[in-house]
């Protein structure tokens, strides 16, 4: 699935840099910050209301990586994880790297729709792009609830009218 980032097309297995105040634009495993300890910090109005920040940490290993483009390009991870869902809360994968196995869970994923705040940079790995993000799953259609009595005074004002 391609999504368009500042005039450029991306998708799954991509590497893209965030910068500070800049939406997240797919959902992507988190590679490496500016922070120490591969701290990141997040804004999820957009997903669930709440303006209070979340930290987000990528693994020690990828950590290390920092923002050397010549290790991020020579990335090639395998992420192993669950089909495409609307849970934001939960995410279950697997990273295969350097011929060893890491354990992804929500806390190292930033998702569609939230903003990347005091945190310089970050680099992640896109996982899910376009209408396979968990935002977009959630963005389904939503039903218009009306009372009996909305419905007769919506058929009174007709008939006035």
């Amino acid at each position: 699935t391609l999504l368009e980032l500042n005039c450029q097309l991306i998708s799954g297995g991509d590497i893209i840099k965030l910068e500070n105040d800049q939406f997240v634009a797919a959902d992507i495993l988190l590679l490496s910050s500016s922070e120490p300890n591969g701290l990141c910090f997040i804004e999820t109005a957009e997903l669930d209301g709440e303006t209070n920040l979340k930290i987000k940490q990528c693994l020690v290993e990828t950590a290390a990586m920092s923002d050397r483009e010549d290790l991020l390009w020579e990335f090639n991870g395998e992420i192993i994880c669950e089909p495409p869902n609307n849970l934001l809360n939960k995410y279950d994968g697997t990273l295969i790297w350097k011929n060893q196995r890491f354990s992804l869970d929500n806390e190292k994923v930033l998702l569609r729709g939230c903003v990347l705040r005091n945190t310089q940079w970050c680099y992640g790995l896109v996982i899910f792009a376009g209408k396979d993000t968990k935002l977009m799953q959630n963005s389904g259609k939503t039903k218009f609830k009306r009372t009996n009595i909305d419905k007769l005074l919506n058929f009174i004002i007709i008939g006035v009218s």
